[in-house]
């Protein structure tokens, strides 16, 4: 009986709907009691005839919100609910909607523990949407999916930049204690856990909401016996100072009775900055114009960036970066010359906001409007790095990566440089390797990452190649395979094609010289081993037809060569046919048991899916035939680390 009422409520609903001519308030209204009744299937139609009555409205959006929302948490048909959600995305990606529906979706993924999938769609909403309330939940919500999934150093920066666009909030006190807790106990540095509970005393000990947070960042620092800081007095600040000296110098130096001229102000209209205060409110702190005023007349933009200046030195990331866009949009209005540094501290401010889309858009925009932005950023991180400002020059090089591709290899060594100077010998490693694979004729990056690997990271074997590849040695397989190696792990697909395909070329022309059939049989697997690699690489590059064209060709060299099927389940791993990339990678390792290239291959594929089991079992047993294969001991010894 129950059943139906619901039916006959339905059915009378959507009648007086549609008599109404879909009066999408009448109709909304109508679905949410459905929904309260649990007639979700009929809420959904309801919902549906304002999505088909209104196509592209707000009201439309809406109903798509309210569909996706009965699909996921009231009928478990997730793939309906989020397939409503990416409507609304795809029809109207700017609107308000569009970032409910990317906020709805990363609370799904994060719900499933798809935190990667998660952190994608939260980003994005701090990115794109950042005048929206919703960008400071989806921020903290950022800052959740990193420590979630174990990406403890981006969940600290995520918190630290939610702090920084909430300078003045409680909010940002809990998130600089979450900061400092997933410093102290989850990636164990004790010193920069103090720093961090310091900040916090100093920085927030005068606002009211803050006191709880203030004091249990005052009981940990007692734990952690560090001194405790007194809270930081406005005026004690490097802009407070600044404007009181002004002020005094503006009133000793008056005419009585005569007040000197305001600094022009421009009527420049300004689209919103993403900082979530305008520069108006900024200056109204300071006084506004009046409070500002020079000895001399000056445009109005040249008063800003002056307490800019002070704010960024102040770490007031958020008010300096609103400043900071309003002067430079002015001053090209106005098409006045600008510091190209201004670029970079607006860039750095939203970077410290966590909105690195933004970062990147400024100083893509700035280089193409003056080629000098990039040497006067590089130069400006070159003076850090001597000044040991380390973190400082990290984040300046980190900025412009990827704006000139003739200056990435240059920048990336640099940055390696800094993370030698900083113990991050790893991340040493991986800067100096893109540099190489930026321009593998760099003997400099050459040079440094042969270093980092003979002396700080005590693999001397591969510091060997590179040495080689310094002194122009570069007439080996080795030599040409291991620098293709490193333009194929950073993304450079084309020159790791052309490495691939000389490392070939020299074994085939050594093969073709050989007469001892063990040699024969070594740069035999070479010359495929190359080849497979070149034409993965083809693969990588968008070109899958020439890529399985090289494939068969050598199958017609060699038909019966147990890498041929190492080459297909790389191929199906590319095109996501993992069951055939499994199947091929058995059978590749049945047809030659003591091939270590299939092995690793398979072992890395069940490690990427979780199946840590399987890749143990794997390679154990294949370290029965092969006991000391360097390469898969060292894959399997940290995770059976970890498995214990």
């Amino acid at each position: 009986m129950k059943f139906i009422n619901c039916c006959l409520l339905t059915t009378f609903i959507l009648g007086t709907v549609v008599q109404i001519g879909c009066l999408s308030g009448g109709a909304m209204g109508a679905a949410d009691k459905l929904v309260e009744a649990k007639d979700y299937r009929g809420a959904i139609e309801v919902y549906q005839s304002v999505v088909d009555s209104k196509p592209g409205t707000t009201d439309a959006r809406k109903a798509q919100l309210a569909i996706g929302k009965l699909y996921i948490e009231n009928m478990n048909q997730p793939a309906q609910g989020v397939k409503a959600y990416e409507t609304i995305i795809a029809e109207a990606p700017e609107s308000d909607e569009s970032a409910e529906a990317h906020y709805r979706l990363g609370m799904h993924y994060f719900r499933q523990k798809d935190f990667d999938a998660a952190q994608t769609q939260f980003d994005l909403i701090v990115n794109q949407f950042p005048h929206l309330e919703l960008s400071h939940d989806a921020h903290l919500m950022l800052a959740k999916s990193f420590e979630e999934g174990q990406k403890f150093e981006q969940a600290v920066e995520a918190f630290d930049s939610f702090a920084n666009r909430n300078p003045q909030s409680d909010r940002a006190a809990q998130a600089l204690l979450n900061k400092a807790r997933i410093q102290r106990e989850l990636i164990k540095d004790d010193d920069e856990a103090k720093r961090t509970l310091q900040y916090t005393v100093k920085k927030y000990g005068r606002i009211d909401g803050a006191q709880s947070h203030i004091e249990k960042a005052k009981e940990e620092l007692t734990e952690l016996k560090a001194p405790i800081p007194k809270p930081e007095n406005p005026e004690d600040t490097q802009i407070g100072r600044a404007l009181a000296r002004q002020q005094a110098r503006r009133e000793r130096d008056r005419p009585r009775g005569v007040e000197k001229s305001p600094i022009i102000k421009s009527d420049v209209v300004l689209q919103d900055s993403g900082f979530g205060i305008t520069a108006d409110e900024v200056m109204r702190d300071f006084g506004g114009q009046t409070a500002i005023a020079g000895d001399e007349q000056g445009s109005y933009h040249d008063a800003e960036l002056m307490i800019a200046g002070f704010l960024y030195g102040d770490e007031n990331y958020r008010d300096a970066g609103a400043l900071y866009f309003d002067a430079i949009a002015r001053a090209e209005a106005e098409r006045a010359k600008i510091d190209p540094y201004s670029y970079l501290r607006l860039s750095i401010c939203y970077r410290k906001l966590g909105m690195h889309q933004k970062a990147a858009e400024v100083l893509k925009k700035a280089a193409s409007k003056d080629s000098k932005v990039i040497e006067a950023i590089i130069s400006t991180g070159r003076n850090q790095y001597t000044n040991e400002e380390y973190e400082k020059a990290l984040e300046t090089f980190n900025s412009i990566v990827g704006l000139n591709r003739n200056k990435d290899a240059e920048i990336y060594w640099f940055i390696g440089k800094t993370y030698q100077k900083l113990g991050d010998h790893k991340k040493e490693r991986d800067a100096f390797e893109q540099a190489v694979a930026k321009n593998p004729e760099d003997t400099d990056a050459l040079q440094s990452l042969a270093e980092v690997l003979h002396y700080r990271l005590n693999d001397r074997k591969t510091a060997a190649i590179f040495q080689d590849l310094v002194e122009q040695k570069r007439d080996s397989f080795i030599t040409m395979k291991t620098l293709g190696d490193v333009c194929y792990k950073h993304g450079e697909f084309n020159k790791a094609q052309i490495k691939y395909k000389a490392a070939a070329r020299t074994a085939k022309r050594l093969l073709e010289k050989s007469e001892s059939p063990a040699e024969k049989k070594i740069l035999t697997h070479q010359y495929n081993y190359g080849t497979i690699l070149a034409a993965l690489s083809i693969f990588k590059q968008g070109r899958e037809t020439d890529a399985q064209t090289l494939i068969d060709t050598l199958a017609g060299e060699y038909p019966e060569h147990p890498l041929l099927l190492y080459a297909k389940g790389e191929i199906a791993l590319l095109k996501g046919d993992e069951k055939v990339a499994v199947d091929a990678f058995k059978e590749s390792i049945e047809k030659d048991p003591r091939l270590d290239i299939p092995v690793i291959a398979l072992g890395d594929y069940y490690v990427s899916k979780g199946y840590n089991d399987e890749a143990i079992a794997l390679w154990e047993n294949y370290l029965e035939k092969d006991r000391y294969n360097a390469k898969v001991i060292r894959r399997l010894k940290p995770l059976k680390a970890n498995d214990e």
